[in-house]
């Protein structure tokens, strides 16, 4: 998913069709992914219906997005895509029921929890989710959000390198497999891509571990993403 909040004004996304396309495009593997995770299947683009309902409400989205409210853009295009497929899948249940005349339908379709209520307690279940998912990848590790806390930088120019670190590991195929599958960060081949000293690395390697972990599944910690990572100045126009 590309960093979009940070690339260009809301704004312009809302009034500027070509940037709105470019991004909807781009933004096709986090649709996917919260769908399928969503209708509980894989989903393939041009064959399943929940797709095209998925990225209508992503769109929808940036509509109704609103800055400065503590939702990340993200966590809330995830809250309105998992609710018109919910609407959705209602809609198909009522629709092969036979016995139903349309006012019974239309009463059943009524019969929900009203957006903005839904909106509020999915946001605060997938928060609580996040953490809970977050925690246990982090003990896969060995490791805690206390140490999290504990080794973050406190200055800005070594906080910049770390996650310019954290980066290459979770984005390299090859680096990332390597933590996957022996369970820790190849301190060597990082330090030869990134060109930084392996002492600084091996100083900040649960930050570079925990961040990565953040980024490598950066579709899944929408809310802890944004939390953890600083978000660079918006440009403008």
């Amino acid at each position: 998913m590309p960093e979009w909040e940070e690339l260009c004004s809301w704004q312009r996304l809302k009034e500027d069709s070509e940037a709105r396309e470019d991004f909807l495009a781009e933004s096709q593997t986090f649709i996917r992914h919260v769908a399928s995770q969503a209708c509980f299947r894989s989903l393939e683009w041009g064959r399943d219906d929940e797709l095209s309902e998925a990225l209508i409400a992503f769109n929808e989205a940036i509509d109704l997005f609103v800055e400065d409210r503590g939702v990340p853009f993200l966590a809330y295009a995830r809250v309105l895509i998992k609710r018109r497929l919910i609407d959705y899948h209602r809609r198909q249940r009522l629709r092969q029921s036979i016995s139903l005349d349309q006012d019974d339908i239309g009463r059943r379709v009524d019969v929900h929890l009203g957006i903005d209520d839904f909106r509020e307690q999915e946001q605060n279940r997938e928060r609580a989710e996040e953490i809970r998912q977050f925690s246990k990848a982090l003990g896969i590790f060995q490791l805690t959000f206390q140490d999290l806390v504990e080794v973050s930088p406190k200055h800005r120019d070594s906080r910049e390198t770390l996650l310019r670190a954290a980066r290459e590991l979770a984005f390299d195929l090859e680096l990332w497999h390597q933590v996957e599958s022996k369970g820790k960060v190849p301190m060597q081949a990082l330090s030869l891509k990134t060109q930084i000293h392996p002492k600084v690395l091996e100083r900040g390697r649960k930050y570079i571990l925990a961040v990565a972990l953040l980024l490598a599944n950066q579709n899944d910690y929408v809310y802890l993403r944004e939390y953890v990572l600083p978000r660079k100045k918006e440009a403008k126009g």
